[in-house]
């Protein structure tokens, strides 16, 4: 028997397929468009749709129907979409990418001030969120007739089985909810401006939502009637299928922001708003730090500076660490975010001389984004979260110079997995363990996330890197200072 893990995301849809020794059979895709004017970033719920029945129809294709026990969904959060009394979408989705609601979300944070709204939602005020994104929505004639507003997984649990509900952690994604009540808040629903009866019903991830309908098993390929169970957001379904699932792991998925999730036994609320929500395993919590612009930073350079391939890149700048001993980069080529928050702050090389070349450069980038690694590494742990190793994913992780650096910088083992399609994947363990093929996320961990390799600190690499670490501080204390000038 298989199990479907089906990953809607920011571009791209995917369906996994696994049996249950936990093997992956087979994968489908679909991809769609983002619609984007200056700060708004929109998309078609309809995509959503179709893409998923397209990569389940392509996944699916070469096995028997009646082999199909189940599935489940892994969705981008705060991707909204306002639906009519006949449950018809009202425009496009303001995606989590828009961010239209500036003014909104200043009011919000000027009514309920940044404490209340941080402590309860467990995330800094955001126009990009549905707290000041409704209220935007909500001010506009053209949602008059909107009965309900759902984000991407309660658009597709209604199409697969007739329900709309929403799971705690997309829940947790739309600054509605109380993180520790886990139930809507009142005052936030209030200052968005939308009543409970507008919103969803929250109910557990895993939790059997029903039958999959007539219309979508015949699109889909599959027998009407297979048992859907509710998902969860990506980074939580990337933790479960990375097996990131222990007090002490931390998730890395290193893409264009690099996305880090630590997970621990109790919320985590930090002066510097790392963001905190109740994880899918019963007793645990995850909490996210986002790295803005890390990935696109070296992205950036290569296309810029770089003819070289990625290969080469990373042959030349591992022999270049004495050489670069001296030279520092600031990943803040688009402002400073977590855990600075300086919009002012800008991208910044500095300490080279006319020695230093583009391979010298790029290696400064890898430490400077590592460096971004360790500070947060050091966050969490100050605030009673201990990491004791990190999973790392994205395309990041192809490098092993950079995963050997991050390790030797954070003094944490770094795991790299050999498979992609994580979220997918962690996606088809929560069907796979709801249907009993395993009795709980650890064992479906086990058996479904494999490990390549594992980057242990190298004790001569970490003495070096304590010294340039403290001197990366000191050196942006003083840049800090310049920008609070200015």
């Amino acid at each position: 028997m298989y199990v479907i893990g089906l990953d809607i995301g920011t571009t791209c849809t995917k369906a996994l397929v696994a049996d249950e020794q936990g093997r992956v059979a087979a994968v489908g895709s679909s991809g769609y468009e983002l619609i984007s004017k200056g700060s708004h970033v929109e998309q078609r719920a309809e995509d959503w749709i179709a893409a998923s029945i397209k990569a389940v129809r392509e996944a699916v294709s070469g096995i028997s129907p009646d082999q199909v026990a189940g599935l489940s969904m892994s969705t981008q959060g705060g991707s909204t979409v306002a639906i009519d009394g006949k449950g018809d979408f009202i425009g496009n989705s303001l995606t989590w990418m828009d961010a239209r609601a500036q003014r909104e979300a200043e009011e919000i944070e000027e009514e309920l001030g940044a404490d209340y709204i941080y402590h309860t939602s467990g995330w800094k005020i955001n126009p990009a969120l549905d707290a000041a994104k409704l209220r935007h929505m909500k001010q506009n004639g053209a949602y008059k007739e909107a009965g309900q507003y759902l984000t991407t997984l309660e658009v597709v649990n209604r199409y697969l089985t007739g329900e709309a509900v929403i799971d705690p952690t997309n829940a947790a994604m739309r600054q509605l909810y109380d993180v520790e009540k886990n139930d809507w808040d009142e005052k936030l629903m209030k200052a968005a401006g939308v009543t409970r009866e507008e919103l969803p019903r929250v109910c557990p991830t895993g939790m059997r939502i029903g039958g999959l309908r007539k219309e979508a098993a015949r699109e889909m390929g599959l027998l009407e009637g297979i048992p859907v169970f509710n998902g969860a957001h990506d980074q939580y379904c990337a933790s479960i299928g990375a097996g990131a699932v222990h007090e002490g792991d931390m998730l890395l998925s290193a893409g264009t922001t690099w996305v880090l999730m630590g997970i621990g036994e109790k919320p985590l609320f930090t002066k510097s708003y790392i963001a905190p929500g109740k994880h899918p395993v019963e007793g645990l919590y995850g909490a996210i730090a986002s790295l803005v612009c890390s990935g696109a930073s070296l992205q950036w350079f290569k296309n810029e500076f770089l003819p070289e391939d990625f290969g080469k890149m990373n042959e030349e700048a591992a022999k270049r660490r004495e050489k670069t001993k001296e030279l520092f980069f600031y990943p803040y080529l688009t402002g400073a975010f977590y855990p600075i928050w300086n919009i002012k702050a800008k991208g910044t090389f500095t300490g080279f001389t006319l020695e230093h070349d583009r391979f010298d450069f790029a290696r400064a980038i890898m430490e400077g984004v590592a460096f971004g690694v360790k500070r947060a590494i050091d966050d969490f742990s100050d605030n009673g979260c201990n990491i004791r190793q990190i999973v790392m994913m994205g395309g990041a992780s192809k490098s092993p110079l950079w995963c050997q650096m991050i390790a030797s910088v954070t003094g944490v083992p770094i795991l790299r997995l050999n498979q992609a399609d994580i979220c997918a994947l962690g996606a088809s363990m929560i069907a796979a363990c709801q249907l009993g093929f395993y009795k709980d996320y650890h064992e479906a961990a086990k058996n479904m996330a494999h490990v390549e390799h594992r980057f242990e600190p190298i004790v001569e690499e970490t003495k070096f890197y304590v010294e340039k670490f403290e001197r990366f501080l000191e050196m942006w204390g003083l840049i800090q200072e310049y920008y609070k000038k200015q």
